[in-house]
């Protein structure tokens, strides 16, 4: 048994996540940020972030000048000449996590599509993937109760993310631009969790910002389904995170 000064020492582990359709192991086996299951641990020093500055009536031109490599930045193509730039700040009190299908060192967890019988060939996986290269991230408070929440989309190797002008997007009443991932990135909170008496709940879809909603009618539809304001993006026990309709 640990004493208490030695249980201090122990790393905080916010949770776990399952890639479910391997049967707890990838036909090639883990492989560095490839794995079948992955598990979030509390960073030495915070690497969270926050929205800051809008820039809400900037040139194409200008908004490649304000996204900068240094600075996170999230770009939200209205036009061929207009684009929103929403700039991000250091977080210290959150560590942020990073899922899709890039290899790219943003990426914390490499996820790939689950094929028939698991012996799908990688390189066709790649070419044909219906998971985005920044599929998600996935955002903890360092302090208890520690609760994680899931955006869709991730920063790149530039800190950037783009949302071009065929994306859902649109006007927050807080005057923050908020929209939607092309594949999408979709939560289902199963009723009674994973029991006998587990029942699916409703799949809802997550926002850039984090806001809930219903689907769209189809996958890349500019039209986004309707707000779910009693819901939250908060990822509790059993939730299903799925990257692809």
């Amino acid at each position: 048994m640990l004493s208490p000064e030695q249980d201090l020492l122990k790393p905080v582990k916010y949770g776990e996540l399952i890639v479910l359709g391997y049967n707890g192991s990838l036909p090639n086996g883990d492989r560095g940020r490839r794995k079948s299951r992955f598990a979030l641990f509390k960073r030495p020093k915070a690497n969270g972030v926050k929205p800051s500055t809008v820039h809400s009536t900037c040139s194409a031109q200008t908004a490649r000048a304000i996204s900068n490599k240094l600075q996170h930045s999230v770009s939200y193509t209205l036009s061929r000449t207009q684009t929103v730039v929403v700039e991000y700040t250091h977080d210290s009190t959150t560590d942020m996590f990073q899922i899709g299908r890039s290899t790219e060192s943003p990426i914390d967890f490499v996820v790939m599509d689950t094929g028939a019988g698991c012996k799908a060939n990688s390189d066709t996986l790649t070419s044909q993937s219906t998971i985005s290269r920044f599929a998600c991230r996935i955002v903890c408070q360092r302090a208890p109760p520690y609760t994680a929440h899931i955006y869709a989309a991730g920063f790149d190797s530039s800190k950037s993310i783009f949302l071009g002008e065929k994306a859902a997007k649109w006007w927050c009443s807080d005057s923050q631009m908020d929209g939607l991932t092309t594949n999408g990135v979709l939560v289902m909170r199963p009723r009674h969790g994973f029991t006998c008496e587990s029942k699916p709940g409703p799949w809802r879809e997550i926002s850039v910002c984090g806001n809930v909603f219903t689907l769209r009618e189809t996958r890349s539809a500019q039209k986004r389904g309707k707000l779910v304001e009693h819901e939250c993006h908060e990822l509790t026990d059993d939730t299903l995170i799925k990257f692809f309709f």
